[in-house]
């Protein structure tokens, strides 16, 4: 395994004390919404600013946008919308990471779409993890893939206020198991002993019927081979949800070639140290261990 971790364990840490991580959060957010609707404008998605807000539940920054649709057209709106969102924070990611400057990136995107049924309007709203949007916009994920994994979370109201609608992901860290996932997949990498999971999960992978499989196996995964990470590091047991969360983004991700894993990984590091967050010493004294008892 390459030892990359003392190079990026410095970097976060200057990066931890420059000013820029204090910059007007007030101001991020307007700026932010007001990208973003000019990305909705490019494609002609209309969208309701009264309810398009960033809000701010336990350590996640939710950003919320409710947008319009025809009756029969509210899954192409809300994938387009996604679309929009996802390709726009990841470019402004790798501009923030190049320029060595912090960037507004929320942790949760929740889409709201209002469409019409018969006399009255309903709205369909769903919540996602933000590296899910990032990874569509970039197309790591497919439009068939993205809306399979929307469909679980999407909840309906006759009510024009939608309260949370994801509480699991809501009371989560989100940016913090982002990182947890992606540094499991950097150390793994290269590891022979996840060759065969990783060979038996890419042939379950979105096949429908075989999805419970594949979370089961990604679960047990995490629970042999990582408990003790999880309760050093998190400060608590994980329970089955908070694992499949971080297992699903740990898939996606060991599929990738190590330079961007390891790309990955100083994202979602710096977006988590953006927010007055120290990288976890505990991280990195447990994969040196680990190392050395696997012989890695």
């Amino acid at each position: 395994m390459k030892k990359i971790y003392p190079f990026i364990m410095f970097y976060l840490v200057i990066l931890t004390l420059i000013e820029a991580k204090t910059i007007s959060s007030e101001a991020s957010s307007k700026f932010f919404i007001k990208n973003i609707q000019n990305e909705l404008g490019h494609f002609r998605i209309d969208y309701n600013p009264i309810y398009t807000k960033i809000s701010q539940t336990n350590n996640n920054t939710i950003f919320t946008l409710r947008v319009s649709s025809r009756r029969n057209n509210y899954e192409e709106i809300i994938i387009m919308s996604i679309g929009a969102i996802g390709r726009y924070l990841n470019k402004q990611l790798n501009h923030a990471i190049k320029q060595n400057a912090p960037v507004y990136s929320p942790s949760i995107v929740t889409i709201e779409c209002e469409t019409p049924v018969a006399r009255d309007k309903v709205i369909i709203s769903s919540s996602l993890n933000s590296n899910i949007v990032i990874q569509f916009g970039d197309g790591t994920i497919t439009a068939k893939n993205l809306w399979f994994t929307i469909k679980s979370s999407i909840v309906a109201s006759m009510d024009f206020t939608i309260q949370d609608t994801s509480p699991e992901i809501f009371i989560a860290d989100i940016d913090f198991e982002n990182m947890i996932s992606t540094r499991i997949a950097l150390e793994g990498k290269n590891n022979p002993r996840l060759s065969t999971i990783i060979s038996t999960a890419l042939k379950a992978s979105w096949v429908p019927g075989l999805e419970s499989q594949l979370e089961n196996m990604l679960v047990l995964h995490l629970k042999e081979n990582h408990t003790e990470l999880m309760r050093k590091v998190m400060g608590q047991k994980l329970n089955d949800k908070q694992m499949l969360r971080i297992g699903k983004q740990f898939f996606i991700h060991i599929q990738k070639p190590y330079e961007k894993i390891k790309q990955s990984h100083t994202r979602d590091s710096l977006k988590y140290v953006w927010k007055g967050n120290q990288y976890p010493q505990d991280l990195d004294q447990y994969y040196t261990n680990y190392r050395i008892k696997h012989n890695l």
